[in-house]
Protein backbone atom coordinates (compact mmCIF):
# COMPACT_ATOMS: atom_id res chain seq x y z
CA UNK A 1 0.00 0.00 0.00
CA UNK A 2 1.33 3.43 -0.93
CA UNK A 3 2.18 5.96 1.77
CA UNK A 4 -0.55 8.38 0.60
CA UNK A 5 -3.12 5.57 0.76
CA UNK A 6 -2.06 4.69 4.30
CA UNK A 7 -2.42 8.34 5.40
CA UNK A 8 -5.86 8.55 3.80
CA UNK A 9 -6.92 5.35 5.54
CA UNK A 10 -5.74 6.64 8.95
CA UNK A 11 -7.58 9.92 8.43
CA UNK A 12 -10.80 8.08 7.59
CA UNK A 13 -10.44 5.90 10.71
CA UNK A 14 -9.95 8.94 12.95
CA UNK A 15 -12.97 10.76 11.49
CA UNK A 16 -15.12 7.64 11.84
CA UNK A 17 -13.96 7.16 15.44
CA UNK A 18 -14.89 10.72 16.39
CA UNK A 19 -18.28 10.38 14.73
CA UNK A 20 -19.02 7.15 16.58
CA UNK A 21 -17.97 8.61 19.94
CA UNK A 22 -20.12 11.68 19.45
CA UNK A 23 -17.11 13.98 19.13
CA UNK A 24 -16.83 16.83 16.69
CA UNK A 25 -14.02 18.91 15.31
CA UNK A 26 -16.23 21.96 15.77
CA UNK A 27 -18.26 23.07 18.75
CA UNK A 28 -21.92 23.49 18.01
CA UNK A 29 -23.13 27.00 18.70
CA UNK A 30 -26.03 27.38 21.10
CA UNK A 31 -26.78 31.07 20.63
CA UNK A 32 -25.59 31.90 24.13
CA UNK A 33 -21.98 32.57 23.18
CA UNK A 34 -20.47 36.06 23.54
CA UNK A 35 -21.09 38.01 20.36
CA UNK A 36 -18.07 38.00 18.07
CA UNK A 37 -16.39 41.33 17.55
CA UNK A 38 -16.63 42.72 14.05
CA UNK A 39 -14.37 45.25 12.40
CA UNK A 40 -15.65 48.77 11.85
CA UNK A 41 -14.37 52.09 10.59
CA UNK A 42 -12.75 53.79 13.57
CA UNK A 43 -13.45 57.51 13.81
CA UNK A 44 -11.33 58.34 16.87
CA UNK A 45 -7.72 57.92 18.02
CA UNK A 46 -6.79 56.39 21.39
CA UNK A 47 -3.52 57.44 23.04
CA UNK A 48 -1.95 55.89 26.13
CA UNK A 49 -0.44 58.66 28.24
CA UNK A 50 1.07 56.45 30.93
CA UNK A 51 0.92 52.99 32.46
CA UNK A 52 2.06 51.60 35.82
CA UNK A 53 1.97 48.15 37.41
CA UNK A 54 0.17 47.87 40.76
CA UNK A 55 1.33 44.59 42.23
CA UNK A 56 -0.80 41.56 41.39
CA UNK A 57 -4.01 43.45 40.63
CA UNK A 58 -7.32 41.72 41.29
CA UNK A 59 -7.54 38.33 42.97
CA UNK A 60 -8.83 35.29 41.07
CA UNK A 61 -12.13 35.59 42.94
CA UNK A 62 -14.68 38.34 42.56
CA UNK A 63 -12.94 41.27 44.23
CA UNK A 64 -13.32 44.58 42.42
CA UNK A 65 -10.56 46.88 43.60
CA UNK A 66 -11.22 50.33 42.18
CA UNK A 67 -8.63 53.15 42.09
CA UNK A 68 -9.66 56.52 43.51
CA UNK A 69 -9.12 60.02 42.17
CA UNK A 70 -8.65 62.83 44.67
CA UNK A 71 -7.50 66.16 43.28
CA UNK A 72 -4.46 65.60 41.06
CA UNK A 73 -3.63 62.27 42.69
CA UNK A 74 -4.80 58.74 41.96
CA UNK A 75 -4.53 55.85 44.43
CA UNK A 76 -4.62 52.12 43.66
CA UNK A 77 -4.11 48.87 45.57
CA UNK A 78 -3.69 45.20 44.68
CA UNK A 79 -5.29 42.29 46.54
CA UNK A 80 -2.05 41.57 48.41
CA UNK A 81 -2.03 45.07 49.91
CA UNK A 82 0.39 47.07 47.75
CA UNK A 83 -0.94 50.63 47.97
CA UNK A 84 0.42 53.22 45.53
CA UNK A 85 -0.15 56.97 45.20
CA UNK A 86 0.54 58.59 41.83
CA UNK A 87 0.18 61.88 40.03
CA UNK A 88 -2.89 61.34 37.85
CA UNK A 89 -1.53 63.38 34.92
CA UNK A 90 1.93 61.86 34.66
CA UNK A 91 1.69 58.53 36.50
CA UNK A 92 4.69 59.50 38.63
CA UNK A 93 4.78 57.54 41.87
CA UNK A 94 4.46 59.71 44.98
CA UNK A 95 4.67 56.97 47.59
CA UNK A 96 3.86 53.29 48.09
CA UNK A 97 3.52 50.98 51.06
CA UNK A 98 2.34 47.55 52.14
CA UNK A 99 -1.14 48.20 53.52
CA UNK A 100 -1.55 44.78 55.15
CA UNK A 101 0.86 42.05 56.22
CA UNK A 102 -0.51 38.96 54.49
CA UNK A 103 0.59 35.36 54.82
CA UNK A 104 1.41 34.88 51.15
CA UNK A 105 2.40 31.21 51.51
CA UNK A 106 5.72 30.56 53.26
CA UNK A 107 8.16 27.76 52.51
CA UNK A 108 9.05 25.39 55.35
CA UNK A 109 10.98 22.19 56.03
CA UNK A 110 9.69 19.11 57.79
CA UNK A 111 10.40 15.37 57.60
CA UNK A 112 13.12 16.04 55.04
CA UNK A 113 10.58 17.66 52.71
CA UNK A 114 9.93 21.20 51.63
CA UNK A 115 6.34 22.37 52.01
CA UNK A 116 4.44 25.58 51.44
CA UNK A 117 1.63 26.95 53.60
CA UNK A 118 -1.52 28.08 51.85
CA UNK A 119 -1.97 31.86 51.72
CA UNK A 120 -4.35 33.22 54.37
CA UNK A 121 -7.36 34.75 52.54
CA UNK A 122 -8.26 36.77 55.64
CA UNK A 123 -5.43 39.15 54.80
CA UNK A 124 -6.55 39.79 51.25
CA UNK A 125 -7.66 43.28 50.36
CA UNK A 126 -11.17 42.99 48.91
CA UNK A 127 -12.36 46.60 48.99
CA UNK A 128 -10.76 49.85 47.98
CA UNK A 129 -9.85 52.45 47.32
CA UNK A 130 -11.93 55.11 49.07
CA UNK A 131 -10.32 58.56 49.12
CA UNK A 132 -11.20 62.05 50.34
CA UNK A 133 -10.60 64.62 53.08
CA UNK A 134 -7.00 63.46 53.54
CA UNK A 135 -7.95 59.79 53.99
CA UNK A 136 -7.23 56.64 52.00
CA UNK A 137 -9.56 53.76 52.94
CA UNK A 138 -9.51 50.02 52.25
CA UNK A 139 -11.33 46.90 53.49
CA UNK A 140 -10.31 43.25 53.81
CA UNK A 141 -11.80 39.79 53.45
CA UNK A 142 -11.75 39.49 57.26
CA UNK A 143 -13.80 42.69 57.69
CA UNK A 144 -11.06 45.08 58.74
CA UNK A 145 -11.26 48.75 57.68
CA UNK A 146 -7.89 50.52 57.49
CA UNK A 147 -7.36 54.28 57.10
CA UNK A 148 -4.16 55.92 55.82
CA UNK A 149 -2.97 59.47 55.34
CA UNK A 150 -3.19 60.52 51.71
CA UNK A 151 -0.10 62.69 52.20
CA UNK A 152 2.42 59.93 52.91
CA UNK A 153 0.54 56.65 53.35
CA UNK A 154 1.05 56.47 57.11
CA UNK A 155 -1.54 54.34 58.89
CA UNK A 156 -4.07 56.32 60.95
CA UNK A 157 -6.38 53.64 62.38
CA UNK A 158 -7.92 50.19 61.97
CA UNK A 159 -11.35 48.92 62.90
CA UNK A 160 -12.68 45.35 62.85
CA UNK A 161 -16.20 44.79 61.48
CA UNK A 162 -18.27 41.56 61.64
CA UNK A 163 -18.42 40.84 57.94
CA UNK A 164 -16.47 40.68 54.69
CA UNK A 165 -16.05 44.03 52.91
CA UNK A 166 -16.36 44.06 49.12
CA UNK A 167 -17.07 47.74 48.37
CA UNK A 168 -14.71 50.65 49.01
CA UNK A 169 -15.40 52.60 52.23
CA UNK A 170 -16.47 56.22 51.60
CA UNK A 171 -16.01 59.38 53.69
CA UNK A 172 -17.20 62.97 54.02
CA UNK A 173 -14.42 63.83 56.50
CA UNK A 174 -16.72 63.33 59.48
CA UNK A 175 -17.73 59.69 59.11
CA UNK A 176 -16.60 56.68 57.09
CA UNK A 177 -19.46 54.60 55.65
CA UNK A 178 -18.85 50.89 55.03
CA UNK A 179 -21.14 48.10 53.84
CA UNK A 180 -20.46 44.44 54.63
CA UNK A 181 -21.52 41.37 52.70
CA UNK A 182 -23.90 40.27 55.46
CA UNK A 183 -26.17 43.28 54.89
CA UNK A 184 -24.87 45.72 57.49
CA UNK A 185 -24.07 49.42 57.01
CA UNK A 186 -21.61 50.99 59.45
CA UNK A 187 -20.60 54.60 60.08
CA UNK A 188 -17.19 55.01 61.73
CA UNK A 189 -15.63 58.17 63.09
CA UNK A 190 -13.30 59.48 60.37
CA UNK A 191 -10.63 60.56 62.89
CA UNK A 192 -10.57 57.58 65.25
CA UNK A 193 -12.29 54.72 63.45
CA UNK A 194 -14.69 54.20 66.37
CA UNK A 195 -18.22 53.06 65.53
CA UNK A 196 -20.80 55.86 65.43
CA UNK A 197 -23.88 53.91 64.25
CA UNK A 198 -24.94 50.93 62.16
CA UNK A 199 -27.96 49.54 60.34
CA UNK A 200 -28.75 45.87 59.74
CA UNK A 201 -30.56 44.80 56.55
CA UNK A 202 -30.43 40.97 56.44
CA UNK A 203 -29.82 39.75 52.87
CA UNK A 204 -32.10 37.30 51.00
CA UNK A 205 -31.29 33.59 50.78
CA UNK A 206 -29.46 34.01 47.45
CA UNK A 207 -27.58 37.13 46.33
CA UNK A 208 -24.85 38.19 43.95
CA UNK A 209 -21.39 38.23 45.50
CA UNK A 210 -20.84 41.90 46.17
CA UNK A 211 -22.39 45.00 47.69
CA UNK A 212 -23.20 48.50 46.57
CA UNK A 213 -20.73 51.27 47.39
CA UNK A 214 -22.45 53.81 49.67
CA UNK A 215 -22.79 57.40 48.49
CA UNK A 216 -21.78 59.85 51.23
CA UNK A 217 -22.55 63.57 51.22
CA UNK A 218 -22.01 66.15 53.96
CA UNK A 219 -25.41 65.37 55.50
CA UNK A 220 -26.57 61.99 54.19
CA UNK A 221 -25.58 58.43 53.39
CA UNK A 222 -27.35 56.66 50.50
CA UNK A 223 -27.03 52.88 50.45
CA UNK A 224 -28.43 50.14 48.20
CA UNK A 225 -29.05 46.64 49.51
CA UNK A 226 -29.38 43.14 48.07
CA UNK A 227 -33.14 43.08 48.67
CA UNK A 228 -33.62 45.85 46.10
CA UNK A 229 -34.03 48.72 48.58
CA UNK A 230 -32.33 52.12 48.43
CA UNK A 231 -32.21 53.95 51.75
CA UNK A 232 -31.12 57.38 52.96
CA UNK A 233 -29.64 57.95 56.42
CA UNK A 234 -28.65 61.00 58.41
CA UNK A 235 -24.86 60.92 58.25
CA UNK A 236 -24.36 62.05 61.87
CA UNK A 237 -26.66 59.68 63.77
CA UNK A 238 -27.96 57.09 61.30
CA UNK A 239 -31.61 58.12 61.49
CA UNK A 240 -33.48 56.75 58.46
CA UNK A 241 -34.58 59.64 56.23
CA UNK A 242 -36.42 57.50 53.69
CA UNK A 243 -36.65 53.93 52.42
CA UNK A 244 -37.60 53.12 48.81
CA UNK A 245 -38.03 49.72 47.17
CA UNK A 246 -36.55 49.92 43.65
CA UNK A 247 -37.60 46.46 42.46
CA UNK A 248 -39.85 43.58 43.57
CA UNK A 249 -38.70 39.94 43.38
CA UNK A 250 -40.29 37.94 40.55
CA UNK A 251 -40.26 34.25 39.69
CA UNK A 252 -40.49 31.02 41.65
CA UNK A 253 -36.84 30.15 42.26
CA UNK A 254 -34.45 32.07 44.48
CA UNK A 255 -32.26 32.61 41.41
CA UNK A 256 -35.09 34.30 39.54
CA UNK A 257 -35.95 36.44 42.58
CA UNK A 258 -32.51 38.05 42.93
CA UNK A 259 -32.81 41.86 42.70
CA UNK A 260 -29.47 42.99 44.16
CA UNK A 261 -28.30 46.57 44.06
CA UNK A 262 -24.55 46.34 43.40
CA UNK A 263 -23.77 49.57 41.57
CA UNK A 264 -23.17 52.77 43.52
CA UNK A 265 -25.98 55.35 43.59
CA UNK A 266 -25.35 58.40 41.40
CA UNK A 267 -26.44 61.93 42.25
CA UNK A 268 -26.99 64.95 40.03
CA UNK A 269 -28.74 68.01 41.36
CA UNK A 270 -31.75 66.84 43.35
CA UNK A 271 -32.00 63.43 41.68
CA UNK A 272 -30.57 60.02 42.59
CA UNK A 273 -30.06 57.26 40.01
CA UNK A 274 -29.81 53.55 40.77
CA UNK A 275 -30.10 50.20 38.98
CA UNK A 276 -30.83 46.66 40.18
CA UNK A 277 -30.11 43.18 38.90
CA UNK A 278 -33.26 41.65 37.32
CA UNK A 279 -35.22 44.72 38.33
CA UNK A 280 -35.24 48.34 37.28
CA UNK A 281 -33.22 51.43 36.47
CA UNK A 282 -34.75 54.31 38.38
CA UNK A 283 -34.53 58.00 39.23
CA UNK A 284 -35.65 59.24 42.66
CA UNK A 285 -36.01 62.56 44.42
CA UNK A 286 -32.97 63.03 46.62
CA UNK A 287 -34.86 64.60 49.50
CA UNK A 288 -37.82 62.22 49.80
CA UNK A 289 -37.01 59.10 47.78
CA UNK A 290 -40.13 59.65 45.68
CA UNK A 291 -40.03 57.95 42.28
CA UNK A 292 -39.45 60.20 39.27
CA UNK A 293 -39.23 57.43 36.68
CA UNK A 294 -38.35 53.76 36.40
CA UNK A 295 -37.66 51.30 33.58
CA UNK A 296 -37.45 47.51 33.63
CA UNK A 297 -33.78 46.56 33.31
CA UNK A 298 -31.07 44.35 34.74
CA UNK A 299 -27.64 45.62 35.73
CA UNK A 300 -25.10 44.85 38.43
CA UNK A 301 -22.83 47.75 37.47
CA UNK A 302 -22.51 51.38 38.47
CA UNK A 303 -24.02 53.60 35.79
CA UNK A 304 -22.59 56.79 34.22
CA UNK A 305 -24.10 60.27 33.98
CA UNK A 306 -23.50 63.04 31.48
CA UNK A 307 -25.83 66.06 31.74
CA UNK A 308 -29.16 64.58 30.51
CA UNK A 309 -27.82 61.15 29.55
CA UNK A 310 -27.67 58.07 31.76
CA UNK A 311 -25.55 55.18 30.42
CA UNK A 312 -26.16 51.61 31.60
CA UNK A 313 -24.36 48.31 30.93
CA UNK A 314 -27.19 45.77 30.98
CA UNK A 315 -26.52 42.26 32.24
CA UNK A 316 -27.04 40.83 28.74
CA UNK A 317 -24.37 43.08 27.22
CA UNK A 318 -26.57 45.83 25.80
CA UNK A 319 -25.37 49.38 26.41
CA UNK A 320 -28.36 51.67 26.76
CA UNK A 321 -28.55 55.45 26.94
CA UNK A 322 -31.56 56.83 28.84
CA UNK A 323 -32.75 60.38 29.18
CA UNK A 324 -31.74 61.29 32.74
CA UNK A 325 -34.83 63.49 33.14
CA UNK A 326 -37.52 61.22 31.68
CA UNK A 327 -36.11 57.70 31.38
CA UNK A 328 -36.79 57.61 27.64
CA UNK A 329 -34.42 55.29 25.75
CA UNK A 330 -32.27 57.47 23.49
CA UNK A 331 -30.22 54.68 21.92
CA UNK A 332 -29.22 51.04 22.38
CA UNK A 333 -26.01 49.31 21.27
CA UNK A 334 -26.39 45.52 20.89
CA UNK A 335 -23.02 44.78 19.29
CA UNK A 336 -21.45 43.53 22.55
CA UNK A 337 -24.11 41.08 23.71
CA UNK A 338 -23.07 38.53 26.34
CA UNK A 339 -19.53 39.95 26.54
CA UNK A 340 -19.81 40.59 30.31
CA UNK A 341 -19.25 44.35 30.23
CA UNK A 342 -17.96 46.39 33.14
CA UNK A 343 -19.39 49.75 34.26
CA UNK A 344 -19.60 52.43 31.54
CA UNK A 345 -17.65 55.68 31.85
CA UNK A 346 -17.94 58.96 29.95
CA UNK A 347 -14.88 60.76 28.62
CA UNK A 348 -15.23 63.67 26.22
CA UNK A 349 -17.69 62.82 23.45
CA UNK A 350 -17.56 59.11 24.15
CA UNK A 351 -18.81 56.44 26.53
CA UNK A 352 -16.47 53.51 27.19
CA UNK A 353 -16.88 49.91 28.39
CA UNK A 354 -14.47 46.97 28.79
CA UNK A 355 -15.51 43.38 28.00
CA UNK A 356 -14.41 40.07 29.54
CA UNK A 357 -11.55 39.68 27.05
CA UNK A 358 -10.09 43.07 27.93
CA UNK A 359 -11.25 44.96 24.84
CA UNK A 360 -12.02 48.60 25.55
CA UNK A 361 -14.83 49.90 23.35
CA UNK A 362 -15.56 53.58 22.78
CA UNK A 363 -19.02 54.59 21.55
CA UNK A 364 -20.25 57.99 20.47
CA UNK A 365 -22.37 59.18 23.35
CA UNK A 366 -24.73 60.93 20.91
CA UNK A 367 -25.85 57.81 19.03
CA UNK A 368 -24.05 54.77 20.49
CA UNK A 369 -22.10 53.93 17.34
CA UNK A 370 -18.68 52.32 17.90
CA UNK A 371 -15.87 54.83 17.39
CA UNK A 372 -12.68 53.08 18.52
CA UNK A 373 -11.36 49.92 20.16
CA UNK A 374 -8.17 48.82 21.90
CA UNK A 375 -7.11 46.05 24.27
CA UNK A 376 -6.21 46.86 27.86
CA UNK A 377 -5.48 43.37 29.18
CA UNK A 378 -6.13 39.80 28.11
CA UNK A 379 -7.62 38.94 31.50
CA UNK A 380 -10.15 41.79 31.38
CA UNK A 381 -10.74 44.77 33.64
CA UNK A 382 -13.75 44.34 35.93
CA UNK A 383 -13.08 47.43 38.05
CA UNK A 384 -15.14 50.50 37.09
CA UNK A 385 -13.11 53.02 35.13
CA UNK A 386 -12.45 56.58 36.30
CA UNK A 387 -12.20 59.89 34.49
CA UNK A 388 -11.04 63.40 35.28
CA UNK A 389 -12.84 64.73 32.23
CA UNK A 390 -9.79 64.49 29.97
CA UNK A 391 -8.31 61.07 30.72
CA UNK A 392 -9.82 57.65 31.16
CA UNK A 393 -8.20 55.53 33.88
CA UNK A 394 -8.37 51.74 33.46
CA UNK A 395 -7.15 49.24 36.07
CA UNK A 396 -6.98 45.78 34.49
CA UNK A 397 -7.27 42.52 36.40
CA UNK A 398 -3.52 41.81 36.21
CA UNK A 399 -2.66 45.07 37.98
CA UNK A 400 -1.86 47.47 35.15
CA UNK A 401 -3.20 50.99 35.71
CA UNK A 402 -3.23 53.14 32.60
CA UNK A 403 -4.34 56.62 31.56
CA UNK A 404 -5.84 56.97 28.08
CA UNK A 405 -7.11 59.86 26.00
CA UNK A 406 -9.34 59.77 22.92
CA UNK A 407 -9.78 62.34 20.19
CA UNK A 408 -11.88 62.46 17.03
CA UNK A 409 -9.96 61.63 13.87
CA UNK A 410 -9.08 64.73 11.89
CA UNK A 411 -8.87 64.37 8.10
Amino acid sequence: MKLTSIRSFISLVLIASMALSGCSLFKKKTGNEPMELKSFKETADIDKEWSRGIGKGQSKGFSTLVPALDGENIYAIDFKGKLVAMNSKTGKKLWSKRAVSPNLGLWGWTKNLFYREDPDPNWQVTAGVGAGKGLILIGTYAGEVVAFSSADGSELWRHQLPGEILAAPQTNGNIVAVQTLNGKLFALDAKTGERRWFYDNPPPVLTLRGTSTPLVTDTSVYAGFSNGRLMAFNADDGVILWDQRIAMPKGRSELERMIDIQGAPLIQGGILYIGTYQGRVAALARGTGASIWGKDASTSQTMALDVDKLFVSHSDGKVVCYSASSGEVMWTNEKLLRRNLNAPQVVGDYVAVVDYKGYLHFMNKADGELAARTRVGRKGARAPMLTDGERLYVFNNKGKLMALTIETDKP
